[in-house]
């Protein structure tokens, strides 16, 4: 088998207004130490895959005013190496662009793109699942989704079903079916089943295999792209993304891989732990409980009375003191305090916008 270079891609350019007010547009979920490690999501994610990963073939894809805070966090990556979107889209467009960039460089090359904002527990085994999943793709032409067991009926994460096993073992299988957020009844029925894996947002590729989707799903920005014939300097490539990115591609790498691209999609289940930091309730799930199922995050800690499954994230050196809530939010970060049922996402998001139009960018 030839071997060819293996590239990360992370993700790190939203705007994680699910974590509001704590996770703020001028400094995102992915650049804060939401559990007091010393390390924010986003340096974890890196250390995570320099164990097995060259550094040199490590990207970084952000959007533009966060290119600073990026280069910042992590000091080994070269500007050269921070993808800086010109505008906040989803995640497709970054992995359409970061596949033509490494298409330059190396064009047969495997690509992992991975979120800033995972959890994992195992990192040794995560280590083998991934390098096993960049030896799938290298000698198949397929995306390979990464996918765990469920551990609870969770509604907040996307669901794989598993198809017909592949041909080189047990952990490798056909995509039968692909459930974003699914209702709590069928999210229950999907665990149950053991048919259906977490999507956990981790997907593989080999450049020619997305390449080739790519050329389908916006034929002017490829033909564009590879109209040059040369390696593209760091500005060039700048000026040809201002003016042609892939604004057209207004979806999800998730969706990219999983419904756009049927019948060229495999699941490999792994084994180690995963979370998904992307709301108070992944927080919650993830973080360490007290003797009444409360979490408390940051500050000098909480003090709580008749309280039960709440999560209280305050700033350095305050006290929180709570009487009766049960299931709520309490956050206060930089002017903003927020006090809501923790499950109730939708308030949260109508606070966040009251918020900006009535007080201004400053407190969003």
């Amino acid at each position: 088998m030839t071997v060819h270079n293996d590239y990360l891609v992370i993700l790190a350019g939203g705007s994680g207004r699910r974590l509001w007010p704590v996770s703020r547009k001028d400094k995102p979920k992915q650049f804060l130490d939401f559990f007091g490690t010393g390390r924010t999501l986003l340096q974890q994610t890196y250390d995570r895959f320099t164990s097995f990963i060259n550094p040199e073939r490590i990207y970084v894809s952000t959007f533009t005013e966060y290119t600073d805070e990026v280069l910042r966090q992590l000091p080994d990556i070269s500007p050269d190496r921070v993808l800086a979107e010109p505008v906040q889209l989803s995640t497709a467009p970054a992995a359409a662009w970061a596949t033509f960039h490494i298409e330059q460089i190396d064009p047969l090359a495997n690509i992992i793109v991975s979120p800033a904002d995972h959890l994992i527990t195992n990192e040794e085994q995560f280590r083998k699942d991934v390098t096993a999943g960049l030896q799938y793709v290298e000698t198949h032409k397929a995306f390979l989704a990464l996918a765990v067991p469920p551990a609870t009926p969770n509604t907040n994460y996307g669901y794989i079903q598993k198809g017909e096993p592949g041909i080189v073992g047990a952990t490798h299988f056909r995509v039968k079916s692909f459930a974003e957020k699914p209702e709590a009844e069928f999210a229950r029925m999907f665990m149950e089943s053991g048919e259906f894996l977490w999507n956990t947002g981790l997907f593989l590729w080999q450049v020619p295999t997305m390449a080739r989707r790519l050329a389908e799903l916006m034929p002017d920005v490829a033909e564009r792209w590879r109209a040059e014939k040369r390696v593209l300097s760091y500005d060039e490539e700048q000026a040809l993304i201002r003016r042609y990115y892939p604004t057209s591609l207004r979806l999800n790498v998730d969706l990219l891989v999983l419904e756009k691209s049927a019948g060229q999609v495999c699941v490999q289940e792994c084994g180690f732990g995963w979370s998904d930091i992307g709301s108070w309730n992944g927080l919650f799930d993830t973080a360490r409980h007290d003797g009444d199922n409360n979490v408390t995050l940051g500050g000098l800690g909480a003090l709580f009375s008749g309280c039960s499954g709440s999560i209280v994230s305050l700033p350095e050196g305050k006290v929180a003191c709570i009487r009766g809530l049960k299931d709520y939010l309490v956050a206060e970060k930089d002017g903003v305090l927020v006090v809501c049922p923790r499950n109730e996402t939708d308030a949260l998001r109508r606070f966040l916008n009251e918020a900006q139009v009535r007080f201004g960018e400053a407190f969003t």
